[in-house]
């Protein structure tokens, strides 16, 4: 019987996609592989010891002038309410977010199934959290600006 992440990674190959498997923990039997689509690279982890339960991630980098850790984050749960099944968690010290999602389909035929399903999901609720960030961030400058501007009486 092959490994789930052997099952996984040839579905991803067979579809096209050139992959990455790195055991993650071994005796766990947790690994990750690693594919590239539509020019971002998204992370599938498997494990062994449930063969039923499949993690699909994929990670945004905030634009340094967008930095805002506070914001950022309060956005993230903004967008959580779209997306329920999607968790975001902030990395890098604020610098980037990952956006995952948890599948429990059963067996790695049954995950093959959805698979493109939870890719897209990710993508979309990632690429809006960060529209959303970046529109919050210029639309915050563009009242600072407004502000500042008004005080010194330029208006």
């Amino acid at each position: 019987m092959p490994l789930v992440r052997e099952t996984i990674a040839t579905f991803i190959q067979n579809e096209g996609h050139k992959v990455d498997v790195s055991p993650v923990d071994d005796d766990d039997g947790v690994s990750e592989i690693l594919f590239k689509s539509r020019g971002q690279v998204f992370s599938v982890t498997t494990y062994e010891r449930d063969p039923g339960t499949y993690v699909v991630s994929t990670a945004y980098e905030v634009p340094e002038w967008a930095y805002e850790r506070t914001q950022t984050a309060e956005t993230l749960q903004t967008v959580n309410e779209d997306f329920p099944d999607i968790t975001f968690i902030m990395a890098h010290d604020g610098a980037l977010f990952v956006a995952s999602a948890e599948e429990e389909p059963g067996s790695p035929e049954a995950f093959t199934l959805s698979f493109w399903e939870t890719v897209a999901r990710v993508r979309e609720a990632g690429a809006s959290a960060i529209e959303r960030i970046v529109d919050r961030t210029e639309s915050k400058a563009a009242a600072e600006k407004f502000i500042n501007s008004f005080m010194r009486g330029d208006q």
